[in-house]
């Protein structure tokens, strides 16, 4: 019986590979997709200046305030097949901690297309600074939210 439940509790414990790649990520890539991707990005006025390409499903932040404080990305993913009503579906935050001169940083993620006319996949993101070992943001510093369809 003792086995049983250990076995029980391994099981609930152990993490999907979905979730295991959401939440908190440091982006460590120099290196992006090819030139000739298109972005979609944030405006300049915050901290940080954040884009995503939908084709390929890159994130690329850049630290544009020589401050100390580390830059991230701040993004939701919501996907009408799996919740009609709106509700986020997965979420997470991107951290660059090489600072102002540490250049771009890169991170490639995997989300599910929208096909035209029978299903809606969005992305939403916003570049902010804060707090990388807490994981937490300065909303004040936070750019304008963009949304882009996958």
């Amino acid at each position: 019986m003792a086995t049983l439940l250990t076995t029980a509790v391994a099981v609930v414990a152990t993490a999907t590979p979905a979730a295991a790649a959401d939440g908190k990520q440091l982006a460590t890539d120099e290196i992006g997709p090819g030139p000739l991707v298109d972005w979609a990005c944030t405006n300049s006025s915050a901290n940080a200046y954040a884009c995503f390409a939908p084709h390929g499903e890159w994130f690329r932040i850049e630290d544009t305030w020589e401050d100390g404080y580390p830059v991230v990305i701040d993004w939701r993913f919501f996907d009408d097949e799996v919740s009609p009503y709106g509700a986020i579906v997965r979420q997470g935050r991107i951290w660059h901690t090489a600072g102002y001169y540490g250049g771009h940083r890169y991170m490639n993620k995997s989300f599910p297309e929208s096909q035209p006319g029978v299903t809606l996949k969005t992305v939403v993101f916003r570049a902010c600074s804060g707090n990388y070992p807490s994981n937490s943001i300065s909303s004040a510093s936070c750019s304008e939210w963009v949304s882009v369809n996958t």
